[in-house]
């Protein structure tokens, strides 16, 4: 039976956070609003692989990559990936471009993707071909993992401190973006061989780099995982959460996707946060009370309240700050 979705009952700007016995408050730092975005260094579609695509044919992939302004030479700087939404059928990297400013302006190297679409999907409600959906998932996640790889074997000359690596995506991408962190190839063996027989491995395809990688913290705009034993405790990775109270695409909390009862059943934003406080991880869920899975596979808020909260989580997490548990209904900047 489908898991009722919590109501929410609190429209107003509400802050609620859960008292845990290892929660504390950090010290106070400020939120950055680019004033001028994009004014660093930009590189614009690095090819970081290639791999056949849903249409059988092969296909370049490339990326964009911002930097901060006025680096210093011979200093690293944390990378913070990020992946358009678009359902696995469409998006460019180009969407998540002033993300990828905000992220830069705040320090971090920030790169965008284009990783590959394309599924047996219908306009119709709730038609679909499920085994096309998932091979689409795990080209995305094969992809964004060459792309990490590419990242960390350029870490010299792009200036990246392989030590603090961050995913960020919205809808589509906010579900890759929490594979990344989660999925391992035992775990895509078990569970789709046939995928993983046809497709190749997940760690070793779109390029032949091996470089190895470990994220630190992730932003999930509107995403979801599809196994919630997925987050262990030795797995659980700090996590900022955004999504519309009344999202009909992806769960709140956990059920089918576009409400489907046969389509892929997921684990959203509050079912990931329960398990990451028990785990004793970071998380912070905001979530827009009325407001539906919104365009461009973001949740209702703007850029750039999401991303100025996302960098802020990203640096408390690089700090070592006290570990922070809250659910925010409404506009409220949760940054620490």
């Amino acid at each position: 039976m489908k898991t009722k979705i919590w109501h929410l009952i609190l429209f107003g700007f509400i802050t609620i956070t859960l008292a845990f016995s290892s929660c504390s408050k950090s010290p106070t730092s400020a939120i950055v609003t680019p004033t001028n975005p994009g004014s660093g260094d930009f590189l614009d579609n690095v090819i970081y692989g290639q791999n056949i695509n849903y249409q059988g044919k092969n296909e370049s992939l490339s990326m964009d990559i911002y930097f901060p302004t006025n680096m210093v030479a011979g200093k690293k700087y944390p990378l913070a990936i990020t992946i358009h939404g678009g359902g696995y059928i469409s998006g460019t990297k180009e969407s998540a471009g002033l993300k990828c400013q905000i992220l830069a302006d705040s320090g971090f190297v920030a790169a965008t993707i284009d990783y590959r679409v394309g599924w047996n999907a219908s306009s119709q409600a709730c038609i679909g071909d499920m085994t096309s959906l998932k091979e689409a998932t795990y080209r995305a996640n094969q992809d964004i993992n060459a792309a990490l790889r590419f990242l960390v074997s350029k870490a010299t000359e792009y200036s990246i401190d392989t030590s603090w690596i961050f995913v960020s995506g919205g809808s589509a991408g906010a579900c890759i973006a929490l594979s990344c962190a989660y999925n391992t190839d035992a775990f895509e063996k078990r569970t789709h061989p046939d995928i993983v027989a046809k497709l190749g491995g997940l760690n070793n395809a779109t390029n032949r780099l091996t470089n190895p990688f470990t994220i630190k913290g992730i932003c999930s705009i509107a995403g979801a995982i599809e196994d919630s034993t997925l987050i262990t405790r030795s797995s659980a990775c700090p996590t900022i959460f955004f999504q519309g109270g009344a999202d009909d695409v992806i769960p709140l909390d956990q059920g089918y996707y576009l409400g489907c009862t046969n389509f892929l059943y997921i684990y959203g934003t509050l079912c990931q946060y329960r398990q990451l406080a028990t785990y004793g991880k970071s998380a912070v869920a905001h979530i827009l009370p009325g407001s539906a899975h919104g365009n461009n596979g973001d949740s209702g808020y703007d850029n750039p309240f999401m991303i100025s909260n996302t960098a802020c989580f990203f640096h408390s997490i690089m700090r070592k700050a006290p570990t922070q548990y809250s659910i925010t209904y409404g506009t409220i900047n949760s940054c620490l």
